[in-house]
Parts: structure tokens; C-alpha cells; sequence
């Protein structure tokens, strides 16, 4: 459920299995190769993975030529066991897994009884991705994290990657110059970029851009996010309805352990320098406060099985405009043809009734409507001038 005060929960219920997305690949995979001491394949080894932080295993074996697979894993961090007879237990304790990419998990099981352990520790992930030939980039929730933002809205982390960057005035994602919006031409411009979130789709339908836009200054909060992948043409074929770059959105879970955080953000003008222009004119800093908070909890409604998280994220900001127009200011009575101290009638009154000698280009004192005209027209001119309160609560 999403309202306007950018209110989400995120229920997910993890069985043993795994969750399927819906248009989009929402997982990542893990696969290797168990060989010998000597590099013979192993075939028909037991090889088990474990969710660190939700505790949730998935088991399997290899083939004939040793190779296993697991094709659609939660994003996460992973460990995984090897067992095979006449070999000694092969433990990882760590395998990452993002979102859209396969993690390798290989190891060399040694001679001897199953009750002794090796453990491998894996270096860090390859630069280059030997099994996927398309480009994209991930930016993690470290990143999401330590990274500034004006606005909190996390797909502005996409310019950060390779080949983007921003056009038109609505600053949409432009893939290698091909942009992002209805300015490409098209009726409908969905076809340049796509947006899914878990898996669900999460584009606008005529901007190509992510859904919401500049009407709300996010739809998911930064705080719920885990990861994304930015992809750019060509991409997999597991992927599709963009015709120059794909952003794919995983949101977080709960897991085994109860965590939360809170945050508060205050940008104020009382602490900002005035401008150039403003202190020439004897103008005081123009007022503008932006306030953001929120805050996250999530945990085990069920260990191993069952996690909740909900994520909730406000933003308020109280900027009012002041119009100045010292012309406009000075008009009265005597600027309408009238003579000074002439009394108007209430402003927004009905219209009195028409005469033969009373007409609205009638400019005189005598003269009802006219009079009134001049009232409602001097009461919106003033009423228009000097501060006007603007707020956007979202």
C-alpha cells in the first residue's frame, strides 16, 4: 500500500522456496564448479546454500561434469556447503548476490572424512562478469547509504553509472544520448526507459521515466531500498519494454534479526548566506525550510520462514513566495479614472443590474459596475503582492 504521505509497508512472506518477478529479474544466481585435489569434476556432490541473514537453505547437487546452478536467489549474502563421500566438508562462508548477476562459488574439495571442514574465504567479485555479455552496473545499499541526496530520491544514484545523464527539463534518464521522456517524439515514450520495482513494473506511461515524476518527490523511499541495477542496450533478454536503458529496483526485507533506523534531515534558511542580487536590493534571505524523516523496522514473524518490514518517509517543505511589484503596489482608485476617496463596494460582489446609463466602460463614481469592477480588480492585484504561503507536504 503506498498514500500520499509516502507511507509503504513491505510484507514479505519467504518460504523455502524462492519468489519469482513478475516481468523482471529481481534475483541473482549462484553457480560453480567442485572439482578434486587434481581438477577431476565431482559429480552428484550435495551442495547447500544458506540466506546469512534470513536463515532460509536451499539444497542441491551437480551434474555429471560437476557444475550446479541456482537460478533465482533472494539478493543477499549466501553460504554454501559441499559434501560429496571420501572428501572432506567444503564450506563458503560468504557468496554475494546481487540483483540480475551470477555469483561463482567454485571450490576444490580435498580427500578425507566428512566431519572435517575446509573453509574457503572468496576474494572479491570479478571486474568482468564472464557470464553475462551485457553492460549494467549495481549500486548498493552502501552506496545508497553514504551517498548525499538532494531529495532523496534514489534514482538520481543512476547518473553515477556509465553512459547517463540527464535531459529535458523534467532532468529524465538519458541512455547514450537516446532521452528518456515524451520529448522523443513519440506519443508514448515508454518505450525508452523502464523502471520495475521487485520485479513489477514501475514506469510512467507516457514519460518514460519512473512512475510519480515531479508530482511527489519520490514513490519509494530511499530508506526501503536495497539495490539496483542500471542496464544499458543491449541488455538481457530476461529484460524488455526499453529502448535504451533498463533500472531495476530490489526493495529490502526483513530478516532473522529485529533492526530498525530512524533519520531527520532539516535544510534551513536561517542558515543559508542570501544572494547576491536580494542583498543588493535590501531583500532578506528568502525564507525556506525543508524538513525529511522517517523510519524503518523489520525483523521474523516466523524464523526462517516468515519477515516483515515496514518503511515509512515524509517530506515537508514550507517555502513561501514573495511577489514584489512596486507598480503594481502604488494603484488605487485614481488609477482606474476614479477620484481619490471614492468607497468600492466589497470585492467578489455580485454584479449589480444593468442600466441604460450604467455600463461596464463607463468610468465614473455613479456608476455600480463599474465600480465594482474596480473593486474586484484592485483586490486581486493586492492580494497577489508580498508573501503568498507554498507548501509541499509529501
Amino acid at each position: 500500500m503506498f498514500f500520499r504521505g509516502r507511507f509503504a509497508f513491505f510484507f514479505l512472506a519467504l518460504f523455502t522456496g524462492s519468489m519469482i518477478a513478475q516481468n523482471a529479474v529481481s534475483t541473482g544466481a549462484i553457480s560453480g564448479i567442485v572439482t578434486d585435489s587434481v581438477g577431476a569434476v565431482v559429480p552428484n556432490a550435495q551442495v547447500q546454500l544458506t540466506n546469512t541473514e534470513t536463515g532460509i537453505t536451499l539444497s542441491g547437487k551437480t551434474n555429471g561434469t560437476g557444475l550446479f546452478s541456482f537460478p533465482t536467489l533472494d539478493v543477499g549474502v549466501y553460504s554454501v556447503r559441499f559434501t560429496a563421500p571420501g572428501f572432506k566438508t567444503g564450506f563458503i562462508p560468504s557468496v554475494p548476490v546481487s540483483i540480475g548477476r551470477t555469483s561463482s562459488a567454485s571450490i576444490q574439495l580435498q580427500v578425507g572424512a566428512a566431519s572435517q571442514q575446509v573453509t574457503v574465504t572468496t576474494s572479491s567479485s570479478p571486474l568482468l562478469d564472464t557470464s553475462d555479455s551485457s553492460v549494467s552496473t549495481t549500486v548498493d545499499r552502501k552506496l545508497i547509504r553514504d551517498l548525499p541526496s538532494n531529495g532523496r530520491n534514489y534514482t538520481n544514484f543512476v547518473l553515477l553509472t556509465p553512459n547517463v545523464n540527464q535531459d529535458g527539463d523534467f532532468g529524465d534518464v538519458s541512455f547514450a544520448g537516446q532521452q528518456g521522456s515524451g520529448s522523443s517524439g513519440l506519443a508514448n515514450g515508454n518505450g525508452t526507459n523502464s523502471f520495475t520495482v521487485d520485479g513489477a513494473a514501475a514506469s510512467s506511461s507516457f514519460y518514460g521515466g519512473a512512475r510519480g515524476r515531479t508530482r511527489v518527490p519520490y514513490v519509494f523511499g530511499e530508506e526501503s531500498i536495497q539495490e539496483f541495477q542500471v542496464s544499458d542496450n543491449p541488455y538481457s533478454a530476461a529484460y524488455g519494454g526499453a529502448g535504451s536503458g533498463f533500472i531495476n529496483t530490489v526493495t529490502k526485507s526483513g530478516t532473522n534479526r529485529m533492526h530498525g533506523e530512524a533519520f531527520y534531515f532539516n535544510r534551513n534558511s536561517a542558515f543559508a548566506n542570501n544572494d547576491a542580487l536580494d542583498k543588493a536590493a535590501g531583500r532578506p534571505t528568502p525564507y525556506n525550510v525543508l524538513q525529511q524523516f522517517g523510519a524503518n523496522t523489520g525483523g521474523p514473524i516466523r524464523k526462517n520462514k516468515i519477515f516483515y518490514f515496514f518503511d515509512y518517509e515524509q517530506s515537508r517543505n514550507n517555502m513561501p513566495m514573495s511577489i514584489i511589484n512596486t507598480g503594481m503596489a502604488s494603484l488605487d482608485v485614481t488609477s482606474f479614472g476614479l477620484p481619490a476617496g471614492t468607497v468600492l463596494p466589497a470585492p467578489n460582489a455580485a454584479f449589480p443590474a444593468a442600466s441604460p446609463n450604467s455600463t461596464s466602460a463607463n468610468a465614473n463614481a455613479s456608476n455600480p459596475i463599474y465600480l465594482q469592477q474596480v473593486a474586484n480588480a484592485l483586490h486581486v492585484i493586492q492580494s497577489n503582492l508580498g508573501t503568498v504561503a507554498r507548501r509541499q507536504n509529501d
